[in-house]
């Protein structure tokens, strides 16, 4: 029960700032949603890597601190998910090359951001 708190916990928090991150990018800076949800799928996998290692590192930590911080809070600041959804629209807009350039940006740019969240 503990493990399924933390989950839920961290899960909300980070469902929070996604929105955060959505209104700012969008509505303050006026760009499309699409960067908003790139800036946290890259931001989100840097900090799950440097999560990573730091719990390996540091076994200090309970099984219920590292749900929170890695599958609830960082679960649900990335959003693949949403990533998906986007492309698949940017595709059915005919928008190949920009939906073509965003795949490869997003899953270069988060498992390079995983990397040096590892070696940070």
């Amino acid at each position: 029960m503990t493990a399924l708190f933390a989950v839920a916990m961290g899960g909300a928090l980070g469902a929070v700032l996604r929105f955060g991150t959505n209104q700012a990018v969008t509505h303050w800076l006026g760009l499309p949603l699409f960067w908003a949800t790139l800036l946290v799928n890259v931001l989100g996998c840097y900090l799950m890597g440097l999560a990573y290692q730091y719990f390996i590192q540091q076994e200090i930590f309970s099984d219920a601190v590292r749900l929170f911080v890695t599958v609830g809070l960082l679960g649900a600041l990335t959003t693949w998910s949403t990533f998906s959804m986007e492309t698949v629209q940017m595709i059915q807009n005919d928008q190949l090359g920009k939906a073509a350039l965003y795949t490869l940006v997003t899953a270069t740019g988060c498992f390079l951001a995983f990397w040096l969240g590892v070696k940070s």
